[in-house]
């Protein structure tokens, strides 16, 4: 069960640059948790609509 506010709270971060939403090849950043990818990616989608 993916709770809302960690979805928030990860787009946040990937917005901001200091997250990845998903593994880079040579970045060192951290990544989203895989179970939570796809609802960021939607959130994001939906705020920049």
């Amino acid at each position: 069960m993916l709770k809302k506010y960690l979805i928030v709270c990860y787009a946040i971060l990937v917005k901001a640059g200091k997250w990845n939403l998903e593994e880079v090849e040579g970045e060192t950043k951290p990544v989203v948790p895989s179970d939570y990818q796809l609802a960021v990616a939607e959130y994001l989608v939906d705020q920049a609509a």
